[in-house]
């Protein structure tokens, strides 16, 4: 019963993707930070790709990517580079997911504001973070998350 509620609540949740170390992930009382990793809803900007890539809008589904950046950061994405605070941080995602889906890509040169943050993972090239659909909100995410067992 313990664990029912454990994972019903989703104090642990699982990570398959590559974007992160696949494991389980604890549920954290930290505030969200750069450097912290945070689960979120798929945002509505990147719902249509998820749709026409898997048949389903997402809209119940959670993203786990660490943040680059966070309130007063400086966030570049005009150019071939995502740029932070005037760092060249990684090229841009390729214009397909290697399965023939158009990837999304998010265009902006912003002064992130009090609640928003960049998330990016720098594990896969094509890693489906703000690159793809922009900053999130606060509100938007459910949790900051730790490692707790990863294979």
């Amino acid at each position: 019963m313990a664990m029912a509620s454990t994972w019903a609540n989703r104090q642990i949740v699982i990570n398959t993707s590559l974007s992160v170390p696949q494991g389980l992930y604890v549920r954290s009382s930290e505030p969200p930070h750069v450097g912290a990793i945070v689960d979120f809803r798929i945002p509505l900007a990147a719902r249509e790709y998820v749709r026409a890539r898997t048949g389903d809008s997402g809209e119940n589904w959670y993203i786990l990517k660490p943040i680059a950046a966070g309130p007063g950061d400086r966030v570049d994405t005009t150019g071939d580079w995502l740029v932070i605070n005037d760092r060249r941080i990684a090229p841009m995602p390729p214009s397909d997911d290697g399965a023939a889906h158009r990837l999304p890509i998010w265009r902006g040169c912003i002064t992130l504001g009090l609640e928003e943050f960049f998330v990016f993972s720098g594990r896969i090239p094509n890693s489906f973070d703000s690159r793809c659909y922009g900053p999130i909100l606060r509100t938007q995410i459910a949790a900051v998350r730790k490692p707790l067992i990863v294979w």
